[in-house]
């Protein structure tokens, strides 16, 4: 039809093949103008796909490295746990031999509590000789206790050079008083009502076991020679 309109114009005929001349550039640069932004949205896609891959890439190289660093922490809690354990032990070793007294009077000792210990505390009554000790001391400093020496003395650490003498020691029920001259002054330990004696041990290495006190009771005196 075109071909007809073409080979007898008239004015109207002009003016339609004009029309469909323009639409058809229109369209043309309409199309042009899709086709560029289709190729820019390809493009864009494209880009999203590597960087989507990239990432994956990356969350899966963390992935290794996160189980890595889990492996890791896991060998070292399993190795701290063993080398706790070993200091547990090393101390529960070094301190199986330690009496801990509580409860006994400030000063008693006189500045010489190994030999306060060993010639005193636990009594010629029930060993042969005097119970060798390899020292002893009092817990914390003189100046904290000083005010509330009356009411709560500062505990004192007896290590007996023997752990079996030690648990001999800590099983004795028997009632034992002492008489220790100072001076003008003899301080006299007959039952213990306030000091008790409990093995030394850790609260890590388990619950404080309540060792049975070597005296039921214990009163000091202090008399006039």
């Amino acid at each position: 039809m075109l071909a007809e309109l073409a080979a007898s114009p008239s004015t109207e005929t002009t003016a339609v093949l004009a029309a469909i001349g323009e639409m058809s550039q229109k369209m043309d640069v309409r199309f042009n103008s899709l086709d560029a932004a289709s190729k820019a949205n390809q493009a864009t896609l494209d880009e999203h796909e590597t960087r989507l891959s990239d990432v994956e890439h990356a969350n899966s190289a963390h992935d290794g490295r996160l189980s890595a660093v889990e492996q890791q922490v896991k060998r070292l809690e399993d190795a701290n746990k063993a080398l706790l354990e070993k200091v547990i032990d090393l101390e529960a070793r070094s301190r199986r031999q330690n009496i801990k007294i509580i409860g006994l009077p400030e000063n008693v000792e006189d500045g010489r509590p190994v030999d306060f210990v060993s010639n005193l505390i636990f009594g010629r009554e029930n060993f042969s000789k005097p119970v060798e000790v390899d020292r002893a001391h009092r817990l914390g400093s003189l100046g904290s206790a000083t005010a509330t020496a009356a009411n709560k003395p500062r505990v004192m650490i007896a290590r007996i050079h023997s752990y079996r003498v030690k648990d001999s020691i800590i099983k004795i029920q028997a009632t034992i008083a002492f008489d220790v001259t100072r001076g003008n002054q003899t301080s006299t330990f007959n039952t213990p009502e306030e000091a008790k004696f409990f093995a030394d041990c850790d609260r890590q290495i388990g619950p404080r076991k309540r060792i049975d006190p070597l005296r039921q009771d214990s009163r000091y005196k202090m008399q006039s020679d």
